[in-house]
């Protein structure tokens, strides 16, 4: 079997597989950013935002307040279904 580098496909075509790692696990998309430098500018598209499932990261652990700042700018419906609960509970609606 012959590889190839992911490098050098279309640039569409690698936000799409950063996209689908971000929907996968934080995890994976932290590997993904630290695995290089062409890595993680791709990883730190605004696009990927979007997709990052915020619900799926335990909340014990401390998630980076920038982290979710850059998830709601994208409309990432996760972070505003957090931040409509937010909203809900800080006015005893």
């Amino acid at each position: 079997m012959e590889y190839f580098s992911f490098l050098e496909l279309p640039e569409e075509i690698q936000a799409l597989v950063v996209e689908r790692v971000a929907r996968n696990s934080f995890q994976d998309l932290y590997g993904l950013k630290a695995s290089s430098k062409p890595m993680k500018a791709l990883a730190e598209r605004r696009g990927v935002y979007y997709f990052y499932d915020v619900l799926s990261v335990p909340w014990g652990l401390n998630m980076p307040s920038q982290l979710l700042k850059s998830c709601y700018a994208e409309g990432n419906p996760r972070t505003l279904y957090i931040k409509g609960i937010q909203f809900y509970f800080t006015f005893s609606l």
